[in-house]
């Protein structure tokens, strides 16, 4: 860290030596070119006195400068004399200015001051204008510059430019070499290592810290050094292998246990529907049949759980996505779900517009399975009944879906779980967790809460909803 802050210090200061001797380059240039040309005659009157001088005309009551000419804005007082000194028109004169004027007293307007007044003056047909600004109001250099000196100061400015970005460019040269030169160091010595030779970097610098870090001082102590790096590449090298062999093993191992019951548990449904047929009504073998079913039923839908939450863990799962629409498909959703439902359990749906219009690119399966999980979740775990309402929106931007009961609620325990914090003695919670990884397959997210009951909002981001 000691090298880092010294270098960002240096490239710190780098910089303003950079910036300051462009400008003291551009100084002097600009103090050359000045001092080749001399100082010359002043032009007679700068805008606006030249033009408000010229705009005098002679009146019935004397001399009147054009109404147009605005000449307030610039100037604060102004006054016209004559070739005599006297006062022949004047507005807005102070008090101590208003008198005539004798030669010497006119020919000091040429130091652009009177009493302290900046002043301009200029010679027209009637006399000599003479306009003041306000005390204090600027600061006036006695100095000429005539169009000589001008148009070698734009001339020059190409030049100019072009010579402060070569010699920008140079010492950033300069120190691009001082700067990598700890680097080529510390790469030859790593190179020298790799050798199996003696690594001898500088004794003070970023090379000289790298050495200290490194701690190399002979050749021993080098290849020693070189090995362990072997050692550590070839140890991750093992590591990597050994977890490509467990995420193949542990798919492998899933899909041969699914295969290896779908079999089994198929003739178990079989039969047990063929039972649940043959037995006679309300009769305790019927009963027991359709508890076969059912949780062979159970046991079928885990299986599925189980496969497609490791596919989704492992993007192994393709995503077949299609235009749905998220109105229609919410409806027939719930429909299908509501035929076999309980007479203890009721399902409502809301759809707030203009999300019933709403059309989004996804996996139509997959999101009718994390619409099923959620409410079969509601109904596995409030056994006595319970009032389930499923509400649609659109929110800032997203197509938000809301599925509440009016249950137990979740245990806090799988609200933990669902979180990142891992419990060994939490509950079975496949189900939710494939809802989020289906969530994310979609870019979007999943979340559960206890409000009055089960709460789990699902976010996808929309594009744009139909109006």
């Amino acid at each position: 860290m000691k090298t880092v802050s010294r270098m960002i210090f240096r490239y710190l200061l780098a910089a303003f030596g950079i910036a300051f001797l462009v400008l003291t380059v551009n100084g002097a240039v600009l103090i050359g070119v000045v001092l080749h040309y001399g100082a010359k005659s002043q032009q007679e009157g700068f805008f606006p006195v030249g033009e408000f001088a010229e705009s005098f005309t002679r009146t019935d009551g004397g001399f009147a400068p054009d109404p147009d000419m605005e000449w307030q804005k610039h100037f604060a007082w102004a006054m016209l004399l004559g070739d005599d000194g006297e006062i022949l028109w004047s507005d807005n004169l102070p008090e101590e200015l208003n008198h005539a004027y004798t030669v010497p007293e006119v020919a000091a307007f040429s130091r652009w001051y009177l009493k302290d007044y900046p002043v301009m003056a200029y010679r027209n047909d009637f006399g000599l204008l003479v306009a003041g600004k306000r005390q204090g109001s600027m600061t006036r250099f006695d100095f000429y510059m005539d169009n000589d000196i001008l148009y070698a100061l734009l001339s020059g400015v190409g030049p100019l430019l072009i010579v402060d970005l070569c010699l920008v460019v140079a010492i950033c040269l300069f120190l691009g070499w001082r700067g990598a030169k700890p680097l080529r160091e510390a790469a030859a010595g790593i190179g020298q290592l790799a050798e199996g030779k003696e690594v001898c970097l500088p004794q003070s610098g970023a090379a000289a810290e790298l050495a200290e870090k490194l701690n190399i001082h002979t050749v021993a102590e080098g290849i020693e050094t070189q090995e362990k790096l072997n050692q550590t590449s070839r140890y991750l090298q093992k590591q990597n292998a050994l977890i490509r062999r467990r995420d193949t093993t542990r798919a492998n191992w899933i899909a041969g246990v699914s295969h290896d019951i779908r079999t089994p548990l198929a003739l178990i449904m079989g039969y047990g529907e063929q039972l649940a047929q043959q037995a006679p009504p309300q009769s305790e073998q019927q009963k027991k049949a359709a508890a076969i079913c059912t949780q062979s039923q159970k046991i079928k839908a885990l299986i599925e759980d189980l496969n497609l939450t490791f596919k989704l863990q492992y993007n192994a799962q393709p995503l077949r996505r299609t235009a749905v629409s998220m109105g229609a498909w919410l409806r027939q959703s719930v429909a299908d779900f509501c035929d076999s439902l309980g007479e203890n359990y009721s399902v409502g749906l809301q759809i707030r517009e203009p999300a019933g219009q709403t059309v989004l690119e996804a996996d139509r399966e997959l999101l009718t399975r994390a619409l099923d999980n959620l409410l079969n979740n509601s109904i596995r775990h409030t056994p006595g009944g319970c009032d389930i309402r499923v509400t649609a929106e659109l929110a800032d931007g997203w197509f938000v879906l809301t599925v509440r009961d009016n249950g137990a609620g979740y245990p806090e325990v799988v609200l933990r779980n669902l979180t990142g914090t891992d419990d060994p003695n939490a509950p079975h919670i496949l189900g939710l967790h494939l809802v989020q990884q289906i969530a994310a397959a979609h870019n979007g997210e999943a979340s559960f809460r206890n409000d009055g009951g089960a709460v789990a909002v699902l976010k996808f981001a929309v594009q744009g909803a139909a109006e």
